[in-house]
């Protein structure tokens, strides 16, 4: 008999995209958790103190951030495919943003818009971080 060869895009359990699902049910909520408890300090420091450009352009940097320091820490805990698992906690925000979106903005008219562009501007950094947490795992 023949023996079949296997492909060397498939994993020891025979599929590509073998998630971690517990893992990544965890590192998504250290994500929320991470965001939320960032935009509470820099909410914080907004009311106490004079409201400035550059506390209002920090805002910006959360999300970014966040995901960068989420899909490193994902991707050394699995240490495979850093690429993918950036991708996921990637995904796991963008869903969670249109839920809210979808959600709570309902009602408010003009507020509830997505800005498709700066949001896939995010893939590259969860990818990089990614690479380096699967890199830095080893």
């Amino acid at each position: 008999m023949r023996k079949i060869e296997r492909s060397p895009l498939l994993t020891k359990k025979g599929d590509i995209f073998d998630m971690k699902i517990g893992y990544l049910l965890k590192y998504s909520i250290i994500l929320v958790v991470l965001i939320l408890m960032l935009f509470l300090i820099l909410s914080i420091f907004t009311y106490n103190f004079n409201y400035n450009k550059i506390l209002a352009y920090s805002y910006k940097f959360v999300a970014p951030i966040c995901i960068f320091v989420v899909s490193f820490l994902y991707a050394m805990k699995v240490k495979e495919r850093g690429i993918l698992r950036g991708l996921e906690i990637w995904a796991v925000y963008f869903l969670i943003l249109c839920i809210i979106k979808y959600t709570v903005f309902q009602s408010l008219s003009n507020t509830g818009e997505i800005n498709i562009l700066k949001h896939l501007i995010y893939i590259p950094i969860a990818m990089v971080a990614g690479i380096l947490g699967v890199n830095a795992g080893k």
